[in-house]
């Protein structure tokens, strides 16, 4: 079958990107979603110490998960255009961010101060998480390296909340 025969199926080189990669896209958009309404739910006195418990289980889980659908994920991060991609990553983003402002919420109600998390910070932080994980993909970092690297990454991450909330552990 020729290149043109099959973009014959489909109304542009978009529409059959899309049908490549947003199936499993999606997948992990409310995979992720969940994990985030899930932290969420737990009582307010509980989350502090959680935090890290699922950071530490859900890293891994989300960088497994791209790595099961490598070649779908080098399609959408690397290969496809820059627009799409910054699309998902807003997607993905605008979860994290929304996280961050509840949980912020929740803590500033137990007494705890997030000084200095404007909108335009916590934005950046989130959207930085999602260009770590286009880094890995599109540095082709073996898998363990990839899981090794997040976890690092989510650990100082981690620390920085801890410091600027000045959470008790």
């Amino acid at each position: 079958m020729t290149t043109g025969a099959i973009y014959g199926y489909f109304p542009g080189k978009e529409a059959l990107f899309d049908a490549l990669t947003s199936d499993t896209a999606e997948e992990l958009l409310a995979l992720y979603d969940k994990v985030h309404r899930d932290f969420a739910a737990l009582p307010p006195e509980q989350q502090p110490a959680r935090l890290n418990e699922i950071t530490e289980q859900y890293i891994p889980w989300m960088v497994n998960y791209i790595y099961d659908h490598f070649e779908v994920f080098k399609l959408l991060l690397c290969c496809g255009a820059p627009e799409a991609r910054d699309r998902y990553f807003d997607r993905l983003a605008a979860v994290e961010e929304q996280s961050c402002r509840d949980f912020i919420k929740t803590m500033e109600s137990l007494g705890y101060s997030a000084e200095g998390m404007s909108g335009t910070l916590i934005h950046i932080l989130c959207r930085s998480f999602f260009q770590q994980l286009h880094e890995f993909v599109s540095h082709g970092l073996p898998r363990e390296q990839a899981v090794t690297c997040a976890v690092t990454l989510s650990r100082f991450q981690h620390a920085g909340w801890v410091r600027i909330m000045e959470l008790d552990e």
